[in-house]
């Protein structure tokens, strides 16, 4: 359990700076009421600690200019941690914290609990984060994301084998940590590895369409387009509801040339969303191709009529004047 500490500001601050925010479960949106955030900074001798009241929200007075440092923690939620720069001429913005729920791993040898939740950790920070502790300005790089998900892709590799094949709580833990371990492949550069880790999750348990769709993902991004249309056509109908799943994959088609399949996927791009305009200029350039001028044009129409002033639309303009 969290402590529940308190520090009056009186007995230690005397700058006219302050900082506040909310706090929020990532997944709901809802306010997290008893969160303990510490703010600290090198130049003060003790920490500000606050917790939040019942609307999630926080606020810390009475302090000086320069960089404070803010940890927010919650039973069953991720340490959130960030590095704020404190202004006494002015209020620095609110800030909205939204927590991450922890990665169960009840029930499992504690080494194995333990390289899981190092493994999340690393993975959280993306391209462009702050860093944490460092000097102001800095941000994580391409780099360093590559570098944290190797040292994920170990940990995950270490932790799976100690976690045996069972009941239903540790069939879910061991899908939970493959799902994490494509992920860290990924990050990694190893496209091919997380397609096998992927395709092993989705030939145990076919009946889970988010692994699939996270498949048709990576297949589409190692360029093997082929196989993610195979996949696509044996997802029942209804399991894709976002239509960039079939507009990814009709680009794909339309970039090899490949130019009726590429309609085919358009179309079903536009069948669950008729309103996107990159979806109608797309499928306008592959019926150039395929020397349907009627159908170019009505889709070249539709991208001006949806957004004139969209990014197709210019080029949309040029297309129809050739149509002519």
């Amino acid at each position: 359990m969290l402590s529940s500490l308190a520090v009056p500001l009186s007995a230690q601050l005397r700058g006219k700076g302050r900082l506040q925010g909310t706090v929020v479960d990532k997944a709901t949106g809802k306010p997290l009421s008893g969160a303990i955030v510490t703010v600290s900074s090198g130049t003060v001798s003790k920490p500000v600690v606050i917790r939040t009241n019942g609307k999630g929200q926080w606020s810390a007075l009475g302090l000086t200019g320069g960089n404070w440092s803010i940890d927010i923690e919650a039973d069953g939620y991720q340490t959130k941690k960030m590095v704020v720069e404190v202004t006494e001429i002015a209020n620095h913005p609110a800030i909205r914290s939204e927590l991450e729920a922890e990665v169960v791993v009840a029930n499992i040898p504690a080494e194995a609990a333990e390289a899981v939740t190092q493994a999340q950790e690393l993975l959280l920070p993306l391209e462009g984060d702050p860093i944490e502790g460092g000097a102001p300005g800095a941000t994580v790089t391409a780099e360093n994301v590559k570098e944290n998900s190797r040292k994920a892709v170990a940990l995950l590799e270490a932790a799976l084998p100690q976690i045996a094949p069972g009941n239903e709580e540790r069939k879910r833990m061991r899908t939970e940590i493959q799902q994490l371990l494509a992920q860290a492949q990924r990050g990694a550069g190893d496209i091919a590895k997380a397609i096998e880790t992927l395709r092993t999750l989705v030939a145990s348990d076919v009946s889970n369409h988010a692994n699939a769709l996270l498949l048709v993902n990576l297949y589409m991004e190692a360029g093997e387009v082929a196989e993610a249309k195979r996949l696509l056509e044996k997802l029942p109908e209804g399991a894709v509801s976002d239509p960039v799943v079939f507009l990814n994959v009709g680009i794909s088609f339309l970039n090899g040339e490949s130019f009726e399949d590429a309609v085919v996927y358009f179309d079903k791009a536009l069948a669950l969303d008729a309103t996107q305009p990159a979806g109608y200029y797309y499928r306008g350039l592959a019926q150039m191709q395929l020397q349907k001028k009627a159908e170019a044009k009505a889709d070249f129409e539709k991208v001006i009529a949806l957004a004139p002033d969209g990014p197709e639309a210019g080029e949309a303009r040029q297309l129809l004047a050739g149509l002519k």
